[in-house]
């Protein structure tokens, strides 16, 4: 029995041995926690270090990003001892260490510096931060606040590109400041590069000025010295927007002439009362005739039978409608000229007129060139003479109707107009 009982012990000796694991498995085995546990540590790091950069360093004392991260939020709480240069010198040359590239780290040194009063360290610490981290909004920002200070419109458009490159949201903030300055004229000359490279945000950016300007006068500057936009059709509805813009703007002169500076348009329409597709076109509009659409009518531009182009302006105005139906701007000469015009009625009643009013654009109060009823009949003809002052550069015409209330509508229809110029009195 008892040499079975030893047998049995060693048996059960020998049998616990084979399952003990061997050293090099131990070895193995702690390796791979130990790099579980460092993997997730740096995992918990990169998730913590922008959003609680104090845990992150709880967990990595020396990581680059947390550290200036942490550094920013205490001078931001307005904690003194992070506002030291000593300090900030110190978080800096730790994080550099770790990360030698490390764009907010040298502007957070830059910061520190412009805190204590040493401007020309905070330049030199944005310029390198730039160098080295160029996709970093606020130092651009802060490049360009100091570009502008030191008058380098040059460099400030630069930081302006950069910035504009880095991040779509820095848009809404930069668009209306870059909106103003070109009102400078020295800015619209160094601007022309870019219309010219044309990057990213340019388009967005025409489009915004267009809209918000106060001074659309400065962007119609703008596009004469770049001899119109950039080609493409993402700046072809510009030149529309711009004249909508500069007439709404009372900018009469300067709308006039910049229709005459765009590409492939027909100049004559300024001197012209012809009703063909050129002058109809709404995207030339108001220079081109401009049927109105409001409530009480609606209008048309259909083709003419004389061919050849010619179109009619028709506008069905409810009866009782007393108001506009289409306008027009002019530039023409001084001089004397006359007024033409063959015009076609159906459902009118027996009171119901048409009237043109010819005035110079912009005079106040000053008397019309040209104001001239017509009795609305199924065909009638408008005529008039009229004389253009010297102190008259653009002319505004407007036709519109006056008719009873009653039911349905009233049909009216410009067939035809002309401007003849007369021989001068003088």
């Amino acid at each position: 029995m008892a040499r079975k009982r030893l047998k049995r012990s060693h048996s059960d000796k020998a049998a616990g041995w084979s399952f003990r694991p061997s050293r090099r498995s131990l070895v193995f085995a702690l390796v791979a926690v130990l790099g579980a546990v460092v993997a997730l540590a740096n995992t918990a790091v990169n998730v913590l270090h922008a959003r609680a950069p104090d845990l992150a360093l709880a967990i990595d004392r020396n990581d680059p990003v947390a550290l200036i991260r942490s550094a920013q939020l205490k001078r931001a709480a307005g904690d003194p001892a992070a506002r030291s240069n000593q300090a900030v010198l110190s978080v800096v040359q730790r994080s550099v260490r770790r990360l030698p590239i490390n764009g907010p780290a040298f502007r957070l040194y830059g910061l520190s510096s412009a805190t204590n009063s040493d401007l020309e360290a905070m330049r030199r610490q944005m310029r390198l931060s730039d160098r080295m981290e160029r996709r970093d909004v606020a130092t651009q920002l802060w490049l360009i606040e100091n570009a502008v200070e030191q008058n380098d419109v040059s460099r400030t458009l630069r930081h302006y590109d950069t910035a504009l490159r880095i991040e779509e949201s820095s848009r809404a903030l930069l668009y209306p400041v870059l909106t103003d300055a070109m009102d400078s004229a020295l800015i619209r000359e160094r601007f022309q590069p870019y219309l010219k490279a044309n990057p990213p945000w340019l388009e967005s950016f025409l489009r915004f000025a267009v809209s918000k300007t106060e001074t659309p006068v400065s962007l119609a500057e703008l596009a004469r010295l770049n001899e119109g936009w950039p080609e493409g059709n993402a700046f072809s509805s510009l030149d529309t927007e711009l004249l909508a813009r500069l007439f709404a703007n009372e900018d009469y002169t300067q709308a006039a002439d910049h229709f005459r500076r765009i590409k492939a348009v027909d100049r004559s329409i300024l001197t012209s009362l012809r009703l063909t597709d050129a002058s109809t076109n709404w995207q030339r509009a108001p220079i081109a005739w401009q049927p109105f659409k409001i409530d009480g009518i609606e209008t048309y531009i259909l083709a003419s039978a004389e061919g050849a182009g010619a179109v009619e302006i028709e506008a069905d105005v409810e009866a009782g409608y007393k108001g506009p139906v289409a306008r027009k701007f002019l530039a023409l000469e001084p001089g004397r000229y006359r007024l033409s015009s063959a015009m076609r009625s159906e459902n009118f009643s027996r009171s119901d007129t048409a009237r043109w009013v010819l005035s110079c654009a912009g005079a106040g109060t000053n008397l019309p060139l040209v104001r001239e009823d017509v009795e609305l009949r199924q065909t009638m003809m408008l005529e008039a003479d009229f004389a253009v002052p010297d102190d008259c550069p653009i002319q505004s015409l407007l036709v519109s109707t006056n008719t009873l209330v009653g039911t349905g509508y009233v049909k009216v229809i410009l067939a035809s107009a002309t401007l003849e110029a007369q021989p001068s009195t003088r």
